[in-house]
């Protein structure tokens, strides 16, 4: 589907649950996008990344989930300036056969990964928390060093020897993320990189100063976990970093400015924070203004919502109520039909009932089903919502023995979806970054409030590297956040 919804809940701890491909194929994007690694027996072959051209197929397979469930940002301009950069780089790592791809992953908190066979993600939230080109350039070089040095391959073989179950339950998590010596490596790696380049390898540790000032503070929501959670401590690299880079030897590029006001004339306008263009969270109502439609989720739960599913999981993780697009089928009772006869066999589903039902002015289908999933007796409640030539799937899933405990739950959900209302729909604001010219002697608090900046004074400081009690020079270039109307079709005035 286009550009759905984004990530807007935090996510939960990482675990495994027990469970086969869903009777509901999206309770997997649900657990998946709450930090939890669903297993599955798998129809095709795992790829063992035995050599560049398995990491290749690994990355191509992978890289597909990975943009439909996070989403790429749509900035062509954006896009071509990180491809840049990372083009700059590459002519400088080690020669392999695969060809490296740059995107930008729409996800507001800083992050980055690599995935095998040279697919390199930055998060919006990385390019906007860097300071210069500098910075950014050790990041996408910390990221190409994964790929160039093969990661993924040695965390597989890892996994691969110590338990021979463990292979067929790889999923891109586990290849994105890799042990703390190989992280060391790669921060050096990219340092390495960067010099040869004609980058400031300094940059490493600037970027990562920034990064654990963030750290105190909460600046959006993640579907992935966080920049580098499995590295060592921010000090500690920060303190290894700035000690290599001082003993590097490199030479700027004089034919390319990478300092401050280039780069943050390359990225003014990302989007920062949860974008409306993908839906976004009030309390635990959900509304999506190019949708053009709202739901209420149960107040207490885990909220969620990815480019594929929004939604919800209980405290205590056994239930889960969301939504999907289903189809373009306009018939309620077909969709529910057609959706039950594709999923009837493989997951011994029986169908207890079906009966249409009304939301709002809506001429809905709604199902129970009972079906085996990961060997465990489970219920799902269904209702099919044909809105706007489309129609929407909810869908509640619990074990059975607790469905009666949560299918009022359920059902108030399913009829809470409604279209927006007149005054909502210009009620939504877009927060981008926009570079604005201090005055002589300002501070934080005074720049903030001629600017019209969004941001309180301690993120504004820790966005743009500076102490709380900076003072600016003349014309000094400042990031700020400015919300700005949002209009349903991906516009702001």
């Amino acid at each position: 589907m286009a550009a759905f919804v984004s990530m807007a809940g935090a996510m939960g701890p990482s675990r495994n649950t027990s469970a086969a491909p869903a009777l509901l194929a999206c309770a997997l994007l649900v657990a998946a996008c709450a930090g939890q690694q669903p297993e599955r027996e798998e129809k095709k072959r795992t790829v063992i990344l035995s050599t560049e051209y398995h990491d290749q197929r690994a990355g191509e397979e992978t890289s597909e989930k990975i943009e439909a469930e996070m989403g790429i940002v749509q900035d062509p301009a954006l896009t071509a300036y990180v491809q840049e950069i990372g083009k700059r780089l590459v002519r400088y790592a080690p020669p392999r056969t695969f060809e490296y791809r740059f995107a930008i992953v729409d996800q507001p908190v800083p992050n980055a990964f690599a995935l095998p066979g040279g697919y390199i993600y930055l998060s919006r939230g990385a390019v906007a928390l860097a300071n210069t080109e500098d910075e950014l350039a050790n990041v996408i070089g910390h990221e190409i060093h994964h790929s160039a040095a093969r990661h993924a391959a040695a965390q597989q073989e890892t996994a691969r020897r110590s338990s021979a179950f463990l292979m067929p339950l790889l999923r891109f998590a586990r290849l994105a993320a890799y042990g703390r010596d190989q992280e060391r490596d790669a921060d050096m790696g990219g340092q390495i990189l960067a010099a040869k380049a004609g980058y400031d390898p300094m940059g490493m540790a600037d970027f990562l100063q920034h990064l654990g000032n963030t750290e105190r503070l909460a600046i959006g929501y993640s579907r992935l976990p966080g920049y580098f959670d499995t590295h060592p401590s921010t000090t500690e690299r920060v303190a290894t970093t700035v000690g290599r880079a001082r003993d590097m030897e490199w030479e700027r590029d004089p034919s390319r400015e990478t300092g401050p006001a280039a780069y943050l004339r390359n990225i003014e306008g990302v989007v920062l924070g949860p974008n409306p263009a993908e839906g976004i969270f009030r309390k635990n109502h959900f509304l999506h203004p190019d949708l053009d439609f709202q739901l209420s989720l149960p107040e207490g739960w885990q909220l969620l919502n990815t480019h594929q599913a929004v939604g919800a999981i209980s405290p205590g993780g056994e239930a889960r109520v969301f939504l999907m697009l289903d189809s373009d089928e306009p018939d309620a009772k077909k969709a529910a039909e057609a959706f039950f006869e594709k999923h009837a066999q493989e997951f011994r589903a029986r169908l207890e009932r079906g009966q249409p039902v009304k939301i709002g002015e809506l001429d809905a289908y709604r199902i129970e089903i009972r079906a085996r999933v990961g060997g465990l007796a489970t219920t799902a409640h269904i209702t099919f919502i044909p809105y706007n030539g489309t129609t929407y799937r909810i869908t509640g899933a619990t074990p059975a023995a607790a469905a009666a405990e949560y299918v009022g739950r359920t059902r108030n959900v399913a009829r809470s979806f409604r279209p927006l209302s007149e005054a909502d729909r210009t009620s939504f604001e877009i927060l981008r970054l926009r570079v604005v010219e201090a005055e002589a002697g300002e501070d934080l608090a005074a720049l903030s409030a001629r600017t019209g900046n969004s941001w309180d004074e301690g993120r504004t400081a820790v966005l743009n590297g500076l102490f709380h009690d900076a003072r600016f020079e003349e014309g000094q270039l400042v990031k700020i956040a400015r919300a700005e109307p949002y209009l349903p079709g991906g516009s702001s005035d």
